[in-house]
């Protein structure tokens, strides 16, 4: 006779120099993902959002990435996204698979969002061409989101980059 144990097995604790090392130690393939640092914008800063802070407690952050002004991340990819913290430092937010929408078309969740209807139309007013995302939770590496802490690249306002960058070093898991 056996007995069958249903035991909970926790991701390894990977010591990793860069997200690379750390996505591909646990089976993840790094070059296929990309990288966004988010910030608040300076001209969508308003009485209700005037740091990325206020963003992330009224939880809008997950909408506030979806918006790019231009088709900055290709459709059907797979997306880490990172809330900017100080010195260059990026705090995983979400990993997503996004799919990108027809030019001007907004998803319904960002239009029916009245909590977070500033942000939406300062980013109309100032994208030269706006574009949209569906975005889809992906499994793997839930257990890091809130935790891993990357030092960003060098140019910061390079907010979008593939996630096997090399300069995408990891400082805390």
């Amino acid at each position: 006779m056996s007995l069958a144990f249903d035991i909970a097995v926790e991701p390894p604790n990977v010591l990793a120099s860069t997200l690379a090392e750390l996505l591909n130690a646990r089976g993840v393939d790094a070059a296929s993902i990309v990288a966004v640092r988010n910030t608040l914008h300076a001209d969508d800063i308003s009485n209700d959002f005037r740091t990325l802070a206020d963003v992330i407690d009224a939880n809008v952050l997950p909408m506030l990435d979806r918006m790019q002004d231009g088709p900055r991340i290709a459709h059907n990819t797979l997306v880490l996204s990172f809330a900017a913290l100080d010195g260059g430092r990026a705090r995983l937010t979400g990993f997503r698979r996004f799919l990108m929408r027809r030019e001007g078309i907004v998803p319904t969740d960002i239009v029916y969002d009245y909590d977070a209807a500033h942000l939406l139309y300062a980013f109309i007013a100032r994208a030269q061409t706006p574009v949209f995302y569906d975005a889809f939770a992906e499994d793997g590496l839930d257990d890091l989101i809130g935790k891993l802490v990357v030092q960003w690249p060098q140019p910061l306002e390079r907010d979008i980059v593939e996630a096997n960058d090399p300069a995408l070093e990891v400082l805390s898991t």
